[in-house]
Order: C-alpha cells, then sequence, then structure tokens
C-alpha cells in the first residue's frame, strides 16, 4: 500500500478543504505548536478506524460553523487515494447542520471506497475496503503519536502476531502445540503411547511391586516439578513485569498528571449528572392512578358516575331494610309458634324467681296455685323443669353468626370515592397545566443529563487515548506510579531471589526425575511392556524434535528480526555510540527490545534519542518483513517522533530516512527558527518532500473560530 493522496475537509482546524499528494519517499511536514500537525494525524487515525461511527460534532471545524448560516448544512471529509494492486480511494464523512443557538446536528454518516475493476469503477464499503488492504492488525505498526509510543512490544500480542505472521510456525501446530487443550498430533501420540506403556507396566505381575514403588515416585516428582515451574512463572512473570513498569516509570510522569486531571474531570461530571438525574420523575404510569391524573379530561362522565353510585346505593339500602324485616318476622313466628303449641301463654322463666322454685320443690307443694305436688307427680316434675329451664337460660349462649346481605365494603368506596371526587373536580380539570410542567421539567433535565454525557464521553475518549498510549499500565498503577515504586523494587528484587532458588530447585527435581524414569524404564526392559516403551520413546523422541523445530523457528525469526533491525539501527546513527539491538522473548510470552555492546553487556539507560532510534529501528524492520512476505508494503506515520533529538543528529536523521525505500510521513516542528519561521538552511539540505504547516493569519488568540491551518508545499 501506498499512498497517493489525502484530502481533509473541514476537520477541525482545517477549514474548507485541503489536499496533499505523496510521493514514494519521505513527506516532511513542518509546523510550529497548534499548527495542526496533531490535527492532520488524527484525521488519519480517524479514517483509519473501521471499528465504529464516529461523528462528534467537536470534530467540525470552528471556523466553519462561524460562516454557516444558520439552517445550511456542510460536510467533514477525510479520504486516501492510495496504490495496493491498482489505485484504490476510501472516503469517511458526515454532514453537519447549524441550527439556533449555533447547535450543530450531524448525520448521514459514510464510509464509501472505490476500486477498479478493469475500466470499471466499482464502489464498496470504505471499511471493508481498508481492512482488505490494509487490515487492522497491520495499522498498529503504521500509526505513532510522541516518542513514548514507538515501541511496537509494549503490545502483550505483538510478538505472537509478528511471529504467526512472518515465520513458520503455524506449519507446526497440526503436529505439536504444547497445549494439553488443542495437543497436536506428537502431543497426542506421546500421551497415549504414555497411558499404553504404563498399563502395561501396572499388569506385569512379576514387578508389580517395584512398579508401584517407582509409579508412585514418578508422580511425586512430577507434581513436585509442575508446582515448581508454575511458581517459576509466576515470579518471573512478576520480575519481568515490575522490571518493565521501573524502566517506563519516566514516561509515565506526564501520562499520570494528565489522567488525574481527567479523573477529577469526571468525578464531578457524574456527581453533576447524578444530582440533575435525581430530578428526574418519569413514573408517569403510577401517576395515572396514584395522581389521578388517569381522570385528568373526564369530568363529562363525573356526573353519570354518581348518578349510578347513588342508584346502585340507595338499591342496596332498600335490599338491606328488606332483609332486616324479613329476620325479623322469622323470629317473630317463632315465638308465637311456641305459645300456639303448648296451648297457654306461659310465664316468664323468672317468675317464680329461682329461691321460691326450689321452696316450693323442696315442699312439694305449689304456692301459686297451693296445691300439693308430691315427688313423682307431674305438676312437681312440671316445677323442676321449670327450674332447669331457668338454670338453661342463665347460661352463656352460642351467638349464631348472621351472615349480612352485603358482606364486602364496595358500595361504600364507591360512595366516599364519589364524594372525594365531587370535592376535587376542579382540581382535577387543572391538572393539565400540572401534567405539562412535570413533563417539560423531565425533559428539560434528560436534556442536561445527555450534554453532560456528551461531556463525559468526550472525556472517557480522551482516558482511553491516554490509556492507549500508556499500554504499560493500568489506570490503577498509573494513577499511582509514582507512589509505587518502592513497592515495584521490593516486589521484583523479592521474585529475582526467588527465581534463583527455583531454579536450582527445578534442576535438581528434573534430575532427580530423570533417574527414576531410567529405573522405570530399565524394568520395562524385563517385563511384556518391553515393546510399549520402546514405542513410547519413539514417540517421545519426535514429539521433542518437532519442539525443537518450533522454538528454533521462532528463535530464527527473532534472529531475522534482530539482523534487519541492526541494519537500520547502524543507518540511523550515523555518529556516536549505538550498540546493537536484542530482542528477548520473556517466559510469558512476550518480548522486550533491549541494547547491548559487542561484549553482551546490556545498556542499562540509553539516551531517548538512541531509544527513539532503536524502536524505528525495529518497526522499519518489521515493515521490511512485511513486504518480504506479503509483496505488499505499508506507510509509516510519526506524530513528533524526534523531540529529543540534537539539531544536527535529527538532520542526519531525517536524510537517512529519506534515503530508505519507505514511505514514511513525519510530523515535526524541528527546522523551525526561534521565531517560528522556516530555517531554510535546514531543510535546504534534505533530500525529501517538505510541507510547511501553519495558522492562516490573521487569527485571534482568544477565538478557536478564526484559526486556520493551511498547508503550502516547500519542496
Amino acid at each position: 500500500m501506498n499512498i497517493k493522496e489525502i484530502t481533509i475537509e473541514n476537520f477541525r482546524c482545517y477549514c474548507g478543504t485541503h489536499t496533499v499528494k505523496f510521493n514514494d519517499g519521505l513527506a516532511l511536514f513542518v509546523g510550529d505548536n497548534g499548527d495542526g500537525k496533531t490535527t492532520f494525524f488524527e484525521a488519519l487515525e480517524w479514517l483509519f478506524d473501521t471499528s465504529k461511527q464516529n461523528m462528534d460534532y467537536r470534530l467540525v471545524s470552528e471556523k466553519k460553523i462561524s460562516e454557516l448560516p444558520e439552517f445550511e448544512s456542510d460536510i467533514l471529509r477525510v479520504s486516501m487515494t492510495f496504490e495496493h494492486d491498482g489505485e484504490k480511494i476510501v472516503e469517511k464523512s458526515f454532514s453537519f447542520k447549524k441550527n439556533p443557538n449555533n447547535e450543530i446536528r450531524t448525520e448521514n454518516f459514510q464510509y464509501k471506497g472505490w476500486y477498479n475493476n478493469g475500466t470499471e469503477r466499482v464502489r464498496i464499503y470504505g471499511g471493508k475496503l481498508l481492512d482488505c488492504c490494509f487490515e487492522a492488525a497491520i495499522r498498529k505498526y503504521c500509526l505513532f503519536k510522541g516518542e513514548e509510543n514507538l515501541n511496537v512490544f509494549n503490545n502483550p500480542d505483538a510478538l505472537n502476531y509478528l511471529i504467526e505472521t512472518f515465520s513458520n510456525i503455524r506449519q507446526f501446530d497440526p503436529y505439536y502445540t504444547g497445549d494439553e487443550d488443542n495437543p497436536g498430533f506428537t502431543d497426542f501420540a506421546e500421551n497415549q503411547s504414555n497411558k499404553a506403556y504404563t498399563k502395561a507396566m501396572k499388569s506385569d505381575k512379576q514387578n508389580s511391586q517395584q512398579e508401584k514403588e517407582l509409579s508412585l515416585k514418578l508422580d511425586i516428582l512430577r507434581k513436585k516439578l509442575s508446582n515448581i515451574r508454575q511458581r517459576l512463572k509466576t515470579n518471573r512473570d512478576n520480575a519481568n513485569n515490575y522490571s518493565s513498569k521501573l524502566n517506563e516509570i519516566e514516561n509515565s510522569k506526564e501520562a499520570s498528571t494528565l489522567l488525574k486531571d481527567i479523573n477529577e474531570r469526571l468525578k464531578s461530571l457524574n456527581e453533576k449528572k447524578s444530582k440533575v438525574e435525581e430530578h428526574i420523575n418519569e413514573n408517569y404510569t403510577i401517576k395515572l392512578l396514584d395522581d389521578m391524573w388517569i381522570l385528568c379530561g373526564f369530568s363529562q362522565f363525573f356526573k353519570e358516575y354518581q348518578e349510578k353510585v347513588n342508584v346502585f346505593s340507595k338499591e342496596k339500602r332498600q335490599l338491606e331494610d328488606e332483609d332486616k324485616k324479613q329476620k325479623g318476622k322469622q323470629e317473630a313466628y317463632r315465638e308465637i309458634g311456641k305459645s300456639i303449641k303448648d296451648g297457654f301463654i306461659p310465664l316468664s322463666i323468672y317468675i317464680p324467681d329461682e329461691n321460691t322454685m326450689k321452696e316450693m320443690i323442696e315442699e312439694e307443694v305449689c304456692k301459686v296455685c297451693g296445691r300439693e305436688a308430691k315427688q313423682g307427680t307431674d305438676a312437681y316434675n312440671f316445677m323442676v323443669d321449670k327450674l332447669n329451664e331457668l338454670f338453661k337460660s342463665q347460661q352463656p349462649k352460642d351467638k349464631k353468626e348472621e351472615i349480612p346481605l352485603f358482606p364486602n365494603n364496595y358500595a361504600k368506596e364507591l360512595e366516599q370515592k364519589s364524594i372525594s371526587l365531587g370535592y376535587t373536580q376542579e382540581e382535577f380539570n387543572n391538572q393539565i397545566t400540572k401534567i405539562k410542567e412535570v413533563i417539560e421539567f423531565n425533559e428539560a433535565r434528560k436534556a442536561d443529563v445527555k450534554r453532560i454525557q456528551e461531556s463525559i464521553d468526550i472525556e472517557e475518549e480522551n482516558k482511553k487515548k491516554l490509556l492507549s498510549q500508556n499500554d504499560t499500565f493500568t489506570e490503577e498503577q498509573l494513577q499511582n506510579a509514582y507512589e509505587n515504586i518502592k513497592n515495584w523494587f521490593d516486589y521484583r528484587n523479592e521474585a529475582e531471589k526467588q527465581i534463583i532458588i527455583l531454579e536450582k530447585e527445578e534442576k535438581e527435581i528434573t534430575n532427580e526425575l530423570a533417574d527414576v524414569q531410567k529405573d522405570y524404564d530399565n524394568l520395562a526392559k524385563t517385563s511384556v511392556a518391553s515393546t510399549y516403551s520402546k514405542v513410547h520413546t519413539v514417540f517421545s523422541k519426535i514429539q521433542n524434535a518437532f519442539k525443537y523445530a518450533k522454538e528454533k523457528n521462532t528463535r530464527d525469526f527473532l534472529s531475522l528480526l534482530e539482523e534487519k533491525s541492526n541494519q537500520y539501527l547502524g543507518k540511523l546513527n550515523i555518529e556516536g555510540f549505538y550498540g546493537i539491538i536484542r530482542i528477548i522473548k520473556t517466559p510469558d510470552g512476550l518480548a522486550r527490545i533491549v541494547l547491548q555492546d559487542r561484549n553482551d553487556v546490556f545498556v542499562a539507560s540509553p539516551n531517548q534519542a538512541l531509544k527513539t532510534t532503536m524502536y524505528m529501528s525495529v518497526l522499519f524492520a518489521v515493515s521490511e518483513l512485511t513486504t518480504i512476505k506479503r509483496e505488499n508494503d505499508y506507510p509509516l506515520i510519526f506524530d513528533a517522533p524526534t523531540s529529543s533529538f540534537a539539531s544536527q543528529k535529527e538532520s542526519d536523521f531525517f536524510n537517512v530516512i529519506a534515503s530508505i525505500k519507505k514511505q514514511c510521513i513525519i510530523f515535526s516542528k524541528s527546522f523551525l527558527t526561534d521565531n517560528g519561521t522556516l530555517d531554510s538552511t535546514k531543510t535546504d539540505s534534505l533530500h525529501c518532500a517538505i510541507y510547511r504547516m501553519e495558522k492562516k493569519k490573521p487569527f485571534d488568540k482568544l477565538d478557536l473560530s478564526t484559526v486556520q491551518t493551511i498547508i503550502t508545499p516547500i519542496k
């Protein structure tokens, strides 16, 4: 892929349309702080992002917004014409419209692409075309902002990607993986032959006792060795982790400060958002019933409701009165019926009284009529029955539960509701105004929340960019970087001490395991498992051969990458010490780039300029390997990669870059005099395309809408 032309239209400080043409070599963009270098770089980042839409109105040129009449619209656009098996174009854009109060609304996002199919131009989705010609994994090795982000191996997936892409390691996957969950053929064969071997040994009764003892020893030693290796891996990971943090901590100083500021703003915005959200109450469904909103506008039905309730209430009362009368009649009939049955109207059960009755029974005489009432006679029995009836009447009576005609209170509730609604009808009729005010209040607060959320989204995006540029650290580590220095030193030193101890133990256990395994294999020679032992030995050797070949393939690739990197390191450093690049694969599968001298002595703290050329050398080497492997090149784009370079070294550096057959785009504020003008004495010696980026004059230093970047070709 080779960039031929880039057009930027209304992207932040690039008001209007700006088109830049590129050649195959170095294109140097020179501009002072605030002249649009980083904005141009970020426009390319925006174009190259195929993962999501982004119609943030803050991307739009403030100058264009200020010039745009109300209700008029325009377009923000970034397009790139490039060569990749023929000429192709990708273009990302969206339109924006200016509403009253300078509010900007964005819409109509498009990501278009075109390629030539013979004489016909074919349109395609731009993201798909870009991913096809310039895949996302490769784009990670294309765009670099600042010197601190040049280390390609800060990305934990970088080494695996490079090895899988540029070496032949994938060819080994069907045969050897070393992964128990996804074994290759030799892994499977070795495992199965070992199971058969062990099974045959256990079935040999002649040596069963010795087999059990040796098998037990092997199991114990293997578990010990596995445990030691796991602890060793953990300590190696810790040592590498804390060493990397300590090596990179100086680069994180500025990022730590920026992150702290962002988090403070985010905290303030989130608190403000929470307070606003507390005032939003959209429980309209509940208010329909609890606050009687549902009755708003239903006054015409209220009179009919009252009439129906009155009719129902009156009918209920009539039925209750009729029920009471009916029950009274039934009780009266019972009393009268008893009198008719006995043939006379009896005296009350209290006449005579209790004492008189007892006296008459005792004396066997009725003192009411004056006749005798001897025991056993009917008269005597009548008096006894009369007394018993009195006693019975004095006992507590079971109250018969009467079920009312209307056991529930529904009618009464309807009556009460009718009465209460009658008092509040005017209030309900005025609910429309109240409802409107509540809804308008909620909508206004929701608009406030939306605006606050937009600000939160901006800060979150800034935070993501900051963290992505410092992916050596987690967010928490970045916040506490300098507070953790002492702990990191202690943790690293402790891990390194444990590594020495564990490596010694690993060697001892490995040797002991080999001795026991040898005894076990010797035992097999005199048993029925002899053939199984030989088969397992063969498969084990085959597995080790594939393992060695796979590891050698990885080592060969890293050696080739080192060789190519050192070639570029020598070219980028004309004078002075620069050393030898070594790419070290760590036990956790990652890699780090270091410098050594010819005596294998590590360069502990290379200056920033040397570190920059070291990292850029690796990037050029990766790019060259891509060209060889895929027969397609891709550009390298750097924003301010040489801020630590001395003046002469910088000029030499750019001339070397220009001489390399590689498309590079570099944004820099170098080659400017102290008063901000272009230093032609320096640029004349450069053999590359040079563009001057500067703010169009005049402009208001306090008004962003007056700022506009212009790009002028110098050579």
